[in-house]
């Protein structure tokens, strides 16, 4: 049995204490510790929260601060990736106990939302969060290109090159999408020295800028040499575009790697439909892929900035539990009209009532609310306002823009 547990964010000096732990998490036969330390694009140690026991180690996650996207506002927003614990740790309340501490820390910082990709939606369910984000994997015969027009200009991107055309094309892509990060948020360029950073020469991975005939940067796509059953793929990691021109465009050059590559496949946001690609539809392969989880870390400013349906109204929601934040638990009414929202505290009766998984799926537009009434799973109840509901819980364009 294990006695009190210390959780805290690292420091420094602690750092190499993780990467041993992710050698025996995720199977991996590599020491980082020395790679990592002179690393200058390596995570900050204050990103990464630790469990130790006795000294030692036996769980961590990082927490990076981001800024993501929602309903045409940019909210802060924490995601978090590399959950593990050390076999002998494992069924400890570890990770809970990190939880716990970290998302109220999260709202006292102004975190909004938190975004995950689980290796179990139902784990993570009991931390509040849900499915938010989908991601709809293709895979295409470079042959349907064929007849692409390669118009405009492809320049090949590099490390240390340039970076302000991608990030024009990228920030006109998100602007609209729920879950859209803006690499703008680090200082020093850090998030597009990351992105740039492979060497497409020692990688085989290859990043490409598109302009129109007029030299306006209209999208990119980043992708990889990958060899799947002894036949070369491209392999798309990140395609964005100003635009229906910039994304017809920049897949002209598809057309012109025809000879290299047999198909190319690539995890297509939700909100495009890959049968406007192809013509021979009998060719292609989909699978809707469920990935990322979000959870609401500050109701009141999410019901604030959630989307108004045009003209005037009002509705009620009562969060019936938020184990880790107990500041989202009450009833919030939300009145709205032309240019805000207002949000307060009330004892009246609710419209719905919610826990936090399926309201947050609701608040980011994953589901509609007639939708997500539908669902076998519990927490979701429609007392009364169904009209103005339905108009204010609609659903909208997702695509979370980085792997984390």
């Amino acid at each position: 049995m294990l006695g009190t547990m210390e959780v805290r964010r690292l420091n420094p000096d602690e750092l190499p204490q993780v990467w041993r732990m992710r050698t025996v998490v995720y199977n991996a036969r590599h020491d980082y510790s020395r790679e990592e330390a002179s690393d200058p694009l390596a995570h900050p140690a204050g990103w990464y929260w630790g469990v130790f026991q006795n000294g030692k180690l036996i769980s961590s996650l990082e927490e990076l601060p981001f800024l993501m996207r929602f309903d045409g506002s940019s909210v802060p927003m924490s995601g978090i990736g590399g959950v593990g614990t050390l076999p002998e740790a494992r069924n400890s309340g570890a990770i809970g106990a990190m939880f716990s501490t970290m998302l109220p820390e999260a709202r006292e910082r102004g975190m909004v939302f938190s975004s995950l990709s689980p290796f179990s939606h139902s784990y993570y369910r009991a931390f509040g969060y849900e499915l938010a984000c989908a991601r709809n994997k293709v895979t295409i015969p470079t042959g349907e290109f064929r007849n692409f027009t390669c118009n405009g200009v492809f320049t090949q991107i590099f490390p240390g090159d340039d970076t302000s055309a991608l990030a024009e094309v990228h920030s006109a892509y998100i602007a609209g999408l729920n879950h859209g990060i803006c690499r703008d948020y680090w200082p020093d360029n850090r998030a597009w020295r990351i992105f740039t950073r492979k060497d497409p020469y020692r990688t085989g991975t290859f990043l490409y800028l598109w302009r129109d005939r007029e030299g306006r940067p209209r999208s990119y796509v980043k992708y990889r040499d990958q060899t799947v059953e002894d036949k070369h793929v491209m392999a798309v990691l990140e395609l964005a575009f100003t635009d229906r021109e910039g994304l017809y465009g920049i897949l002209g050059l598809v057309k012109g790697l025809a000879t290299q590559f047999k198909e190319i496949q690539w995890p297509m946001p939700t909100f495009l439909d890959p049968t406007d690609l192809v013509k021979g539809l009998w060719d292609m392969n989909q699978r809707l892929v469920p990935q990322d989880m979000t959870r609401i870390i500050n109701v009141e400013q999410a019901l604030r900035l959630t989307r108004r349906p045009a003209g005037e109204g009002a509705y009620t929601v009562e969060v019936t539990e938020d184990p880790y934040i107990d500041a989202n638990r009450g009833r919030w009414r939300v009145e709205f009209g032309e240019g805000e929202s207002r949000v307060s505290v009330v004892n009246t009766e609710p419209d719905l009532i919610c826990d936090m998984p399926s309201l947050s799926q609701l608040v980011l537009g994953y589901r509609s609310l007639e939708n997500a009434l539908r669902s076998r799973r519990n927490g979701l109840e429609l007392r009364s306002n169904r009209e103005t509901l339905d108009r204010v819980f609609t659903p909208r364009p997702q695509h979370l823009t980085e792997y984390f």
